[in-house]
């Protein structure tokens, strides 16, 4: 099994990526990562607050919704981390006990040809150190009208790793899209991973970058890496 840190580190342009899962002491975490190859792209930071993440632009810009989104919600009992606009939509499906698997039919692809980014997330029922009915997925292009659907069930996340998905595995000069999920081993503890993350992403493409344990109530101890 590939580490979680191989796999961030694994390319040149991962785009945006997500994982989930327990770390080597069985903490429950979650982790979102950004790179960007534009001037826009690279004027981002994450924003914490007690239970939600957003991305925004540092220059207070107009928001661009490809670019500027709520990153990630949790409530008491569960946690939806990804890319878009569609975070939110899918809190709001699985707040009414709706299964994110089926939540995930109804997205689409980002609209921005000719990549055709997909839209990632991960998702999961927070039980004190435990993570039940994890989800990690995407919406992403098989053609220019046909959307695929991927994703990865876990009933129980085990301890020591994480499923992870991200939106690239090329490099800036030749973006290749992704969007499979897979699992991963976590060899580390969460509150080294920030390090341990950024430093295997490209200095020229890394925007920001955030961990973050859920055994809290809020994301309130998160750490942040940023440009």
């Amino acid at each position: 099994m590939a580490s979680l840190v191989d796999v961030v580190g694994g390319c040149e342009y991962p785009g945006r990526g997500v994982a989930i899962g327990r770390d080597s002491d069985g903490v429950p975490f979650a982790a979102y990562w950004l790179t960007g190859r534009s001037a826009a792209s690279q004027q981002r930071e994450l924003v914490v607050s007690e239970y939600e993440i957003v991305v925004q632009d540092v220059r207070g810009a107009a928001t661009d919704e490809l670019r500027h989104y709520t990153a990630a919600i949790r409530d008491e009992e569960w946690v939806i981390v990804g890319n878009g606009t569609h975070v939110s939509e899918l809190a709001g499906t699985h707040a009414d006990c709706v299964d994110l698997q089926v939540a995930l039919r109804n997205l689409d692809y980002e609209p921005d040809p000719p990549i055709r980014t997909p839209r990632i997330f991960a998702g999961a029922v927070i039980e004190g150190p435990e993570l039940l009915d994890l989800v990690v997925g995407s919406a992403r292009s098989y053609s220019a009208d046909q959307v695929q659907h991927p994703s990865l069930f876990l009933r129980r996340s085990e301890e020591a790793t994480a499923g992870v998905v991200s939106t690239y595995r090329g490099s800036a000069a030749e973006v290749v899209t992704d969007g499979y999920p897979v699992v991963v081993s976590v060899d580390a503890e969460w509150e080294t991973l920030p390090d341990l993350l950024w430093n295997r992403l490209d200095p020229a493409l890394r925007v920001g970058l955030v961990v973050i344990p859920l055994n809290t109530e809020t994301f309130s101890e998160a750490i942040l890496r940023a440009r």
